[in-house]
């Protein structure tokens, strides 16, 4: 004995029998990764939305201070000119020669504008050839560190602290890399 389901049709003109393939039934496979791609993507906003509000403001600087050595190193080999850094109380500026041969802040530029520190509570120091250099409180008359047109610059260690904590530091060798420091795990070794 055969059972047959009547055919039910609603209000809106369509078919609702379950039987029937008329009408799409879900979601193709790229409708899927679509959402799941947005998903990943928003999770990761808001967790390095997350992560900077916890960041310690020291590690940041640093950080930053990394990434911009190694830009200005890398810009220095493309334009063939020496370009420098020079350190204040509150940061650091960026500069390049004139026309005349002096050394004079690089303005009008996105990527090497002035950076100053968030927190006012930050105290840089900046020792070459273990040497403290006096830093300036606003602007440096003349840069501390000079990048040649190969790349290679005056090495230098960066010290940073909050107040009277103490420091953290980020040392760069002659070709611009991070020297990282030496454990006493590492040295027994």
């Amino acid at each position: 004995m055969v059972v047959k389901i009547p055919k039910m049709i609603l209000a809106t003109g369509k078919n609702n029998n379950p039987m029937c393939a008329q009408g799409q039934r879900g979601f193709t496979l790229v409708e899927l990764l679509i959402v799941l791609v947005v998903m990943a993507v928003l999770v990761s906003i808001v967790s390095l939305s997350f992560r900077s509000f916890e960041a310690d403001p020291v590690e940041l600087a640093l950080e930053r201070l990394r990434f911009d050595v190694n830009v200005l190193s890398n810009e220095a080999i493309v334009r063939s000119e020496p370009l420098a850094l020079g350190f204040t109380e509150t940061g650091y500026h960026f500069f390049k020669l004139d026309e005349k041969n002096k050394w004079v802040e690089i303005e009008n530029d996105s990527l090497f504008k002035a950076r100053r520190f968030d927190d006012k509570n930050l105290k840089p120091q900046v020792l070459i050839e273990q040497e403290p250099v006096s830093l300036a409180v606003d602007m440096p008359d003349e840069p501390q560190v000079f990048v040649e047109p190969t790349g290679e610059l005056t090495p230098f260690v960066y010290e940073l602290a909050v107040g009277k904590g103490d420091p953290q530091r980020v040392q760069f060798d002659a070709f611009g890399q991070v020297i990282e420091p030496i454990s006493d795990d590492d040295a027994q070794s």
